[in-house]
Order: C-alpha cells, then structure tokens, then sequence
C-alpha cells in the first residue's frame, strides 16, 4: 500500500521530508567544515606572510636582495569565484575560496623553499669567507707606528707608499693569523726581512714581515688567532715592530679596513646562527 501510494505522489510516512532533513543536515555539516577549513587557511595565509619577513631579513643578512614584490603578487590563475561546483551559492563560494587560497599557498611555499635553499647556499659561502677573512689585529699592540698610505720613507728619506701598516712591538712579540688560510711562503724576502705570507681565500693574502722567527711551514693550514710568528727586527727596519699587509687579488689595501671590533664579531655570530636554522 505504501508503495503504491509512493509510486502515485502520495509520501503517507514522510518518507522524503526525512531524506530532505538527512541531506540538509549533511549540507549544513559540509558548510560548517568548509568554513572552518577557510578559517585554518587564513591561519596559515597569516602564518606564510610571517615566514616571508623572516626570509627577508635573512636574505637581508646574507647580502641577498629581497624577492622583488611583483615577484611575490604575481597572480594565481585557473579558478574563478563564479565557478558552478554543482552546490549552494554559498558553499561554491567557500570552495571557490579556498581553492585560490590554496593554490596561493603552495606557490608562496614553493618560493619560499627556493629562498631558503639560496640562503643557505649564499650562507655556506659567507661562513667560509667570514673564517679566512683578515679580521683582526696581527699583535697585541694599540700603537700604529706608521699607518697604510703614502710617507716619508724614514731611511730611504723619500715618499713612498706604506702598503701596509707598522705595530710598534718589542722583539719576541707572538703574531697571529688574522685569518684561517694556508701559508704561502715563509723566508727572508729582501728588505722585509723574514716573513710569513698567508693565502687566506677569497683572493686575500696576508704578509707578516721583519720577524723574529717564523713557527710555522709552507703549506701548513692556519686558524685565525693562531700563533705562527715572533716579531723581530730583521730586514730594513729602524727599530722593532711587525709590518703587516693585505691584499686584494693582488692589490694592496689598508688593513685597518678589515679590523672588526668584539661587537661586530658577535653580530655576525647571532646572524650567522640565525642563518642557519633549517
């Protein structure tokens, strides 16, 4: 009978006033966790955009310019918000939503990963220079006898450029390296008297010269802070004292350029343990 009566129209149990129940019940089920997925997304929107000022200021660290912002804006195609999902107007919208969303997440990861990955390539090769760089004094001294620059020579008694710079020290004055680096030759070289010559990488090398003695040998890898001379007065000197020079790919510079105080030396610490969280 019931059958029957379902066949011509007739619903005597309210057969399909439950089914339309079920199914908005469902429907209303569906909305709420698409909402809430909204709500997670805009979560990690805000969580990405946090990510992006960390990965400038590290790029900002490592001397990498920031990604440029049209770079970053450039839009996601292939999804419209009028987009017919065969559901309500206001759960196609939802849908809509999030799948720009997230296909704008998933780009702004993948450019971000890339960031990160030429951070820590560009850190790696800043770690290595920040070790061979010349960066410290080669004595223990406060007095500059003679600075880098052009003076008169005091025993020749004529200008000349001063390529490096002249500690006042007594004989037996331990010198360091004042970078981490291979020492290139070490003997008696005309009127510096007995030197050390250190090849510290980047196109940087480093001369010790009127030594006392050398304590090290060509070819023996130094650290930075290590001893490898006594001071001396050998060579064409007035007095004690330890020259030191810098160069450049072959071009001398003032060393006194390269002299990074106890504070500097810890900035670059904490940046570079910044740079290397993975």
């Amino acid at each position: 009978m019931t059958v029957a009566a379902a066949q011509i129209g007739i619903d005597p149990l309210h057969f399909r006033d439950f089914q339309y129940r079920g199914i908005a019940l469902r429907n209303a089920g569906l909305k709420a966790e698409l909402a809430s997925f909204a709500d997670k997304l805009n979560s990690c929107e805000k969580t990405m955009g946090r990510l992006t000022g960390s990965n400038d200021l590290l790029r900002t660290v490592v001397n990498l310019p920031p990604i440029p912002r049209g770079v970053r804006e450039v839009g996601i195609g292939g999804v419209k918000e009028n987009f017919d999902y065969g559901v309500s107007t206001r759960a196609n919208a939802l849908i809509a939503s999030a799948t720009l969303k997230l296909q704008s997440l998933y780009r702004d990861a993948r450019l971000q990963r890339r960031s990160y990955d030429a951070i820590r390539r560009q850190y790696k090769m800043d770690e290595q220079l920040y070790r061979d760089l010349p960066a410290i004094d080669p004595v223990t001294s406060d007095l500059v006898s003679s600075p880098f620059g052009m003076r008169f020579h005091p025993i020749l008694h004529i200008m000349l450029m001063h390529e490096g710079m002249d500690f006042a020290v007594n004989v037996g004055t331990k010198v360091h390296a004042t970078g981490h680096g291979t020492v290139e030759y070490v003997g008696r070289e005309g009127g510096y008297g007995n030197v050390v010559e250190i090849k510290n990488g980047f196109g940087y090398t480093t001369l010790f010269a009127h030594l006392e003695k050398a304590l090290v040998r060509v070819g023996q890898r130094v650290e930075r802070g290590q001893v490898i001379a006594l001071s001396g007065d050998t060579g064409l000197s007035t007095g004690p004292h330890l020259h030191y020079e810098v160069r450049k790919n072959g071009i001398h510079v003032n060393p006194a350029g390269y002299f990074f105080s106890s504070k500097q030396f810890r900035r670059k610490i904490l940046f570079k343990e910044i740079a290397s969280i993975k």
